[in-house]
């Protein structure tokens, strides 16, 4: 994988991408430079510990990554998972992501677990993740980002609990809690049924991608309706990797 690349869209802008580790590391740098050369005026002590605190916080951040990777492929072992796939959810398999996946009421129903903490909460070092979808929100052949930044403002604002979080997508409804070991398959079950609510309440229509219909299959091609974990959407990079990704899928839910 490249580490940076500067992409030049259709309509002349330019689009900067590249691996996320190595963003996110020169990022870390830059915010700890910035003060200490203010602080110091000496650009090589700044350098110097810029760069311990970066690798520090890089190891940190590697060995987090490491054991939450770990935990989201043993989930199904956990109590938790074991009991939604008694109650109809089955396992999805897509490239290294593990999760369940379930059609309630006509909409696609993912659970799994999320290192990428989003919601806040002591001792938690993961989410789990839970995606309710619903049809695209397009407007005029574009996302409809004033509509779901409404929707996001009102579930989500300023003054809402962070230790759960709702953020809505162009096609889904996320929702993060905290994992802890003796989370229960019954508390995830009651936050899908408020997420089931909540949709039906602003009339966000049901969504299978089991049954995706045809003004629909431009955007499965262009690799929509995935589980958002950053190794899935490395792989796009690849052809020949994404070909595979979409083979996976197929055979899952035949």
């Amino acid at each position: 994988m490249k580490l940076l690349t500067v992409k030049k869209r259709e309509n002349g802008s330019y689009f900067i991408g590249g691996n996320p580790t190595f963003i996110i590391t020169i990022i870390i740098f830059i915010i700890a430079f910035i003060p200490i050369f203010i602080s110091s005026k000496n650009f090589w002590i700044s350098f110097i510990f810029s760069s311990i605190f970066t690798v520090f916080v890089s190891i940190m951040v590697w060995i987090s990554t490491s054991v939450g990777k770990k935990i989201h492929s043993k989930i199904f072992e956990r109590k938790v998972f074991t009991e939604l796939r008694q109650r109809g959810f089955q396992k999805e398999y897509i490239d290294k992501y593990e999760g369940l996946i379930k059609t309630i009421d006509g909409r696609t129903v993912r659970v799994f677990y999320n290192w990428n903490k989003l919601a806040e909460g002591p001792l938690s070092f993961g989410d789990i993740e839970i995606d309710v979808f619903y049809k695209p929100q397009l407007f005029e052949n574009d996302i409809d980002k004033e509509k779901l930044k409404i929707l996001n403002k009102k579930y989500d604002g300023f003054f809402s609990s962070k230790t759960k979080r709702h953020v809505f997508t162009f096609d889904r409804l996320k929702v993060f809690i905290n994992y802890y070991p003796w989370t229960t398959s019954h508390k995830i079950d009651k936050e899908i049924y408020k997420a089931l609510d909540i949709l039906k309440e602003n009339g966000l229509e049901s969504f299978d991608i089991k049954n995706i219909s045809p003004e629909y299959i431009n955007l499965e091609k262009d690799g929509c309706f995935y589980p958002s974990m950053e190794y899935i959407w490395e792989n796009f990079e690849n052809q020949k990797n994404y070909r595979q990704l979409k083979l996976n899928r197929i055979i899952l839910f035949r």
